[in-house]
C-alpha cells in the first residue's frame, strides 16, 4: 500500500476515536437544549458553526494539497 493510503486510514482511526472520546466526556456535563438561557444558546451555536467552518477548511485543505 502507498504511504498517502496508510497515513489517511491511520489518520481517520486517530482522528475519530478522539472525536468521541472529547465528545463524550464534554457531553457529560452539558445541559439538555430546552434549559440553556438565550445566551448560552448563542454561545453553543457560535461555537457549532465556527468548529464545522473549521472542519470543512480542513476537508478543503486536505484536497487541494492531495489533488496538486
Amino acid at each position: 500500500m502507498d504511504g498517502f493510503v496508510i497515513g489517511l486510514a491511520v489518520g481517520l482511526g486517530a482522528g475519530i476515536a478522539i472525536g468521541i472520546s472529547i465528545g463524550i466526556s464534554i457531553g457529560k456535563n452539558q445541559k439538555p437544549w430546552s434549559e440553556l438561557s438565550k445566551g448560552e444558546r448563542k454561545v453553543r451555536i457560535g461555537i457549532i458553526t465556527a468548529l464545522s467552518v473549521l472542519a470543512i477548511a480542513g476537508v478543503v485543505f486536505f484536497l487541494i494539497r492531495s489533488l496538486s
